[in-house]
């Protein structure tokens, strides 16, 4: 049995990875600041939670942290705690402390206990690349050189090199995982969470137009989820990056899809004039040289798995009314 610390616990993607994990029978720390658990209580059992260790504290309290991995026995960290692009653009200073000088308060946390902890998976992000007009390209390749066009961008790439420097100064093994937009149950805030929205607002048969066209690349949420597992679990040595294995799909033949699953009068629209910037054609040949990548998610399963969560969730008060209204 693993002893798992999973900081930004609460969130969607941390939710998915606390089921998993007790679906597995591992002993789950969650590091949140965030008392709300409406997302994990929207896919796990209630009789599950109790076996979760809830920890309230600041991503940056080294002290905190770091005596929570003693008293714990920690010997696995999954780290997703950060602030999304709106607030990091609205509160820069706050957003470098979390999103930046967490990470790096939990390398040292690793540093200090060397001998205990046997795997680091962290969250980056393919905002890392930024825009397909600066590539010139809708393909992101092994090579191509990261240009992240805001703060939150920035930050992640800034963690990316904290992990190489902790690696070659100290010999810290770690992984960096790169999701695309996740889409499914928990999936609630944000820009890129229009898909599920739309999948929301289809099946309350309310229009709806998702902010942004084009091609995007998707990963559904416990899918995403099982790859971080892999990846804690890999026993791979150095320093690594990867993008998320996913599937790229363009947004006209998302509604399509939905309209099929969903056929009521609602419409589902998307914004003509705002092409969604990133590429959306991901190089992941890296990724099976690596891992066994499960078996994806098909999208209409996808869909149709999370218009169940979503019904339990409203049926139950577990979705936020900001999300419900859209």
């Amino acid at each position: 049995m693993k002893t798992v610390l999973v900081t930004g616990g609460c969130g969607c993607l941390g939710s998915w990875i606390i089921k998993l994990l007790i679906e597995n029978n591992d002993k789950v720390i969650c590091l949140d600041t965030s008392k709300n658990i409406n997302r994990l209580k929207l896919i796990i059992d209630e009789k599950y939670l109790g076996k979760i260790s809830f920890n309230y504290i600041d991503i940056f309290d080294f002290e905190k942290i770091n005596k929570l991995i003693k008293r714990e026995k920690i010997n696995f960290i999954i780290h997703l705690a950060a602030f999304q692009v709106p607030f990091v653009r609205s509160n820069p200073i706050l957003g470098s402390r979390v999103n930046v000088e967490g990470t790096v308060a939990l390398y040292e946390c690793i540093l200090k206990n060397k001998n205990q902890i046997e795997g680091f998976v962290s969250a980056s992000s393919i905002g890392v690349f930024g825009d397909k007009i600066i590539h010139k390209s809708n393909t992101i390749k092994d090579e191509t050189v990261p240009y992240p066009l805001n703060l939150y961008g920035v930050y992640k790439l800034a963690n990316e090199g904290t992990g190489r420097i902790y690696f070659e100064e100290n010999g810290i093994n770690s992984i960096f995982l790169r999701p695309y937009i996740i889409y499914g149950p928990g999936r609630d805030q944000g820009w890129t969470s229009a898909p599920t929205k739309a999948i929301l607002q289809k099946m309350l048969n309310k229009s709806y137009k998702i902010p942004f066209s084009g091609s995007i690349y998707l990963h559904y949420a416990k899918d995403c989820a099982k790859q971080f597992l892999l990846a804690m679990e890999s026993n791979e040595k150095g320093f690594h990056i990867f993008n998320v294995t996913g599937e790229t799909v363009n947004i006209t033949d998302f509604i399509k899809i939905l309209n099929n699953i969903v056929p009521n009068g609602s419409i589902v629209e998307q914004d003509l004039s705002n092409d969604f910037p990133i590429p959306s054609n991901i190089d992941i040949s890296k990724n099976e040289r690596f891992f066994k990548i499960p078996k994806l998610t098909k999208l209409n399963d996808g869909i149709n798995e999370t218009i169940d969560y979503l019904k339990f969730g409203i049926q139950n008060n577990l979705l936020p009314s900001n999300f419900i209204d859209g």
